[in-house]
């Protein structure tokens, strides 16, 4: 990991650059705030793209991980919360 990047900004990055991919637009357009369904995200793109982030998270996400935190900053602070290690 690189020593001036948090675990959690690279879950961040790692959304964004897969949301940008997914809808073919920069990673400067993905509004990390803006709810996944006003990005274009339907339902069988959000059940791809949690598994996706699980599989590269090596974590057990569920289905409604994105309808319960609808933005890439929720989804973040949610696995952060969730699954960060204890200090």
């Amino acid at each position: 990991m690189d020593g001036t990047m948090t675990q959690f900004d690279q879950i961040e990055t790692w959304m964004t650059e897969y949301m940008a991919d997914l809808l073919d637009i920069s990673t400067a357009e993905v509004d990390r705030t803006q709810p996944f369904d006003q990005l274009g995200l339907d339902s069988a793109a959000s059940v791809a793209f949690t598994s996706d982030l699980g599989r590269w998270l090596n974590l057990k996400l569920d289905t409604s991980l994105m309808v319960e935190n609808d933005t890439i900053e929720a989804v973040a602070a949610y696995i952060r919360q969730h699954f960060a290690a204890p200090a």
